[in-house]
């Protein structure tokens, strides 16, 4: 899962709401998509889930902490996300969040261009089971 050389997107838009749950039956019913990947805590709160429609992903995160401000950023895998942040750097953007690993088998950094868009660069490094990182798969995933 999460791995481009298996067919997961390499580019994924990330759209934030103060409450994605409340979301997903509109954008099923209109846009056509359908929930495939969903991370909720054991208490019922929910912060991420993934909508699939031919082979493309949407991601629904949570508005908040370092995405008050904003309303969506995109994610897009890279080779090397040290690298890709250093080149980000050096051609005017700014660090928002260092690369580090995370739970659902990424490496991953946050990036503004220098324009102020957010860029979530990622790198494949595991795989990992979605109940480690309190996912469910619903439904078939690219990749």
């Amino acid at each position: 899962m999460y791995d481009p050389e298996r067919g997961y997107p390499a580019i994924v838009p990330c759209v934030l709401y103060s409450d994605p749950v409340a979301v997903v039956g509109w954008l099923t019913d209109v846009l056509g998509v359908r929930e495939v990947v969903r991370a909720a805590l054991p208490d019922g709160w929910v912060g991420h889930i993934e909508l699939e429609r031919d082979g493309f992903i949407i991601v629904l995160g949570r508005r908040g902490g370092q995405f008050t401000d904003t309303s969506s950023l995109t994610q897009v895998f890279v080779e090397d996300v040290a690298a890709a942040c250093g080149r980000a750097i050096s051609a005017g953007g700014s660090m928002l969040d260092e690369p580090g690993d995370r739970p659902w088998g990424v490496r991953q950094a946050v990036v503004a261009d220098p324009e102020g868009q957010r860029w979530a660069l990622t790198q494949h490094v595991r795989d990992t089971e979605p109940a480690d990182w309190y996912g469910q798969i619903l439904g078939p995933v690219p990749g």
